[in-house]
């Protein structure tokens, strides 16, 4: 019969133990290199009721006036524009990218029928503030009657 010499068995179980290591250490979650933000650009938004008109106001940090479309219907808000993108991306190393940029779109109805033709709008320390006077309640309207 044949004699094994049993030497190699111990290296065996350390390859072994090595193999188990390095097929953990790959098929482990790595954390991402760059944190993406969630969500899609469409700036933030509160619009409110005073007795006399709808306000809103709208979150629009880093765009620029020039930038900013403003549509006001009787009874909707339409907002677009753009936030452009810093110069430089290429050549930075993000960990966190979370600010967004590029065009945008937002519409809201509004609570109440507002006037267009009145609506003013101020933007500072990037907040735009739209005020839409409301339309009062039209009650009944004497016509007179032409003759001829």
């Amino acid at each position: 019969m044949f004699d094994f010499e049993r030497r190699w068995l111990p290296n065996f179980d350390e390859l072994q133990r090595e193999m188990d290591r390095y097929i953990q250490h790959v098929t482990q979650k790595k954390p991402r290199s760059v944190v993406f933000s969630q969500r899609a650009w469409q700036p933030a938004l509160d619009i409110y009721e005073t007795e006399d008109a709808v306000v809103a106001t709208v979150d629009l940090s880093g765009v620029s006036e020039q930038d900013i479309d403003l549509i006001v219907t009787r009874d909707s808000l339409t907002l677009r524009g753009e936030r452009k993108a810093q110069g430089g991306r290429a050549e930075r190393r993000y960990s966190v990218l979370e600010i967004p940029f590029g065009p945008f779109e937002r519409t809201a109805q509004l609570p109440a029928t507002v006037n267009p033709d009145a609506t003013t709008a101020s933007y500072r320390a990037g907040l735009l503030e739209i005020t839409m006077p409301k339309l009062s309640a039209v009650g009944p309207q004497n016509v007179a009657v032409k003759v001829g």
